[in-house]
């Protein structure tokens, strides 16, 4: 199993750590272009935008990729998935503090199946509970990475 993460502020970051920790393995970061919040948030409104990102490419048939739900789109995390989820199991960790993120998390299910996902799973995890109980998360990101 391979982690990814794509962040702004750090959270996806924390996630994909917890994970690391748990079951061992590489962090690996999506890289992208350095831009102010507003330009990422005006680019999120343009659903299947993709950007050019700087990854190493996964080996591994089960990727869990960590990443923010935004507005429609998360661009960095739209060009992995078109690059690297053929033939991939994927468990996806959106990280949230807004609202819609339910119909963020079906986006990206379908997304990662349309781009030749053999699975896809997604788990929703509020930025407040992430710092506020971080323990609570951290069970319950492992009972969503082992399950099947």
């Amino acid at each position: 199993m391979e982690i990814y993460y794509y962040t702004f502020t750090g959270n996806s970051r924390r996630i994909a750590e917890v994970l690391a920790s748990e079951f061992g393995g590489e962090v690996r970061e999506i890289k992208s272009y350095k831009l102010p919040y507003i330009l990422w948030l005006i680019l999120s409104f343009i659903p299947y935008l993709g950007v050019k990102i700087d990854t190493q490419p996964p080996s591994s048939r089960e990727i869990v990729l960590c990443f923010p739900k935004w507005t429609l789109n998360c661009p960095p995390v739209t060009t992995f998935l078109r690059k690297y989820a053929d033939g991939k199991k994927i468990k996806m960790v959106i990280c949230y503090g807004g609202f819609d993120e339910k119909r963020y998390a079906e986006f990206y299910l379908k997304f990662a199946i349309k781009y030749g996902a053999l699975t896809a799973d997604t788990m929703l995890v509020k930025r407040r509970e992430l710092k506020e109980n971080e323990e609570a998360v951290k069970n319950k990101l492992i009972d969503f990475v082992k399950s099947n």
